[in-house]
């Protein structure tokens, strides 16, 4: 893990590829952390929200930023991430509920009563950042099986080793029954929202970009939605 110095806070990398980027005070990161953070913001979960895969809590400067104050149980094997974020954040950690853990033996433990799951999880493999094998062919299913009735999951997708990926994404839709996908102009990441009710592509599209123009990121105007 190389860690760098930035204008407000720290960068991780691997792989010359960036993890997270840890802002010490409220504000955007300008990644797909702020839109993270904007779906949380505009889906409005009101009871528990869980985090798989922590880095250094780069979704938390957003969420302050944009007046989020729900706290959020997160998981990682990592703490090298969560250490950072105890130092540099310490006025925020009482805003996190982390747990060194599997992703998946965590999740069987909880019940089904997540209004909102986030799936965030990523491994390196042959100098570059790829998604585990288990985000793609066991996660989908258990974290249907722990959101509560109405409740939402996003996922955090890159594209896989193999490079195709597309009847995957289309494969974690079905799971869920409706599901939206925001693309990017800079990342090659896919976020998928998806759940038995999610907003309209057209309403959802307004309210993120509205939420990240709140908070002055740039992907406010790099972003694109479409019905999955």
């Amino acid at each position: 893990m190389k860690i760098t110095k930035t204008e407000h806070g720290l960068r991780m990398s691997q792989h010359g590829v960036v993890l997270s980027e840890l802002r010490t005070s409220p504000g955007p990161t300008h990644s797909v952390a702020d839109v993270l953070a904007a779906l949380i913001k505009v889906l409005k979960p009101e009871g528990r929200i869980g985090v798989l895969g922590f880095a250094g809590g780069g979704m938390q400067a957003p969420l302050c930023a944009l007046g989020v104050e729900t706290s959020v149980d997160a998981v990682d094997l990592d703490r090298t991430g969560w250490d950072l974020f105890r130092w540099h954040c310490a006025e925020w950690v009482g805003r996190v509920n982390w747990k060194k853990a599997d992703a998946v033996k965590w999740l069987r433990a909880q019940p089904a009563e997540f209004d909102l799951l986030v799936e965030d999880l990523s491994v390196p493999d042959g100098g570059d950042i790829f998604k585990p094998p288990i985000s793609w062919n066991v996660l989908p299913l258990l974290m249907r099986g722990r959101i509560a009735r109405g409740g939402i999951a996003v996922f955090n997708l890159m594209p896989p080793a193999s490079g195709i990926w597309l009847d995957d994404v289309r494969r974690i839709a079905r799971i869920f029954g409706k599901a939206r996908i925001v693309s990017f102009d800079d990342f090659t990441n896919r976020i998928l929202v998806a759940g038995k009710s999610v907003p309209p592509v057209r309403d959802l599209g307004a309210m993120l970009r509205a939420a990240l123009r709140m908070i002055g990121s740039q992907q406010a105007e790099r972003i694109h939605l479409r019905t999955m």
